[in-house]
């Protein structure tokens, strides 16, 4: 071999050698580099996971508080008819009772709301053709008591039951339905109290 030739050889031996361990370096980069993104990628996938885990969690939560509100105000609303049906249904006991319990109870009402004046008193049409024959003068005794006197005023007013009380050109509405009307909160309230009660 020539000494040309023996250059040639050392070169190309010397350009194998680098070219390998070029090749060699390459695949080693290559391999810290597929190393890292599969870290990398890893760690994009658990932390898209937990975000998921967050998000779903959190849709959850929303779900079951939507749901508590909704069956809260479900069991609101059906309080609200219950009682609202309770009312009614005393109004309506009130005007069933028999002649005897109805006329004293209109009686414990006149001495209630009575004035110290002299005025009139209206009934319905149905009382009024079933007022007892002494309840004229039972009434003179309830309005004399808060010193007062109440005449019974023979045209019927359109009321439930109860009376409408008329002085002068002032009238106060103590039918039932207006009673029922103006009291229906404090009624609520305690029906609520004895009904409802929490713990």
């Amino acid at each position: 071999m020539t000494g040309i030739e023996k250059i040639a050889a050392e070169i190309e031996e010397s350009g194998r050698a680098m070219a390998a361990e070029a090749l060699a370096s390459a695949r080693r980069e290559a391999e810290e580099y597929a190393a890292a993104q599969a870290a990398r990628g890893e760690a994009e996938r658990l932390a898209a996971g937990q975000e998921t885990d967050a998000r779903c969690a959190s849709i959850a939560e929303r779900a079951a508080s939507g749901a508590a509100l909704r069956l809260r105000r479900a069991v609101l609303a059906e309080k609200q008819r219950l009682l609202s049906e309770t009312l009614e249904a005393a109004r309506q006991a009130a005007l069933a009772l028999p002649d005897g319990e109805y006329f004293a109870l209109l009686l414990r009402m006149a001495k209630r709301y009575a004035l110290p004046k002299k005025g009139e008193i209206a009934f319905s049409a149905r009382d009024l053709a079933r007022l007892p024959q002494d309840f004229a003068a039972k009434l003179g005794a309830a309005a004399k008591e808060a010193g007062g006197s109440l005449a019974i005023r023979m045209e019927p007013c359109a009321i439930d039951g109860g009376f409408v009380l008329i002085y002068g050109g002032m009238e106060e509405n103590c039918s039932f339905s207006a009673l029922f009307d103006a009291n229906r909160e404090d009624f609520l309230d305690a029906a609520k109290a004895v009904l409802f009660e929490e713990g």
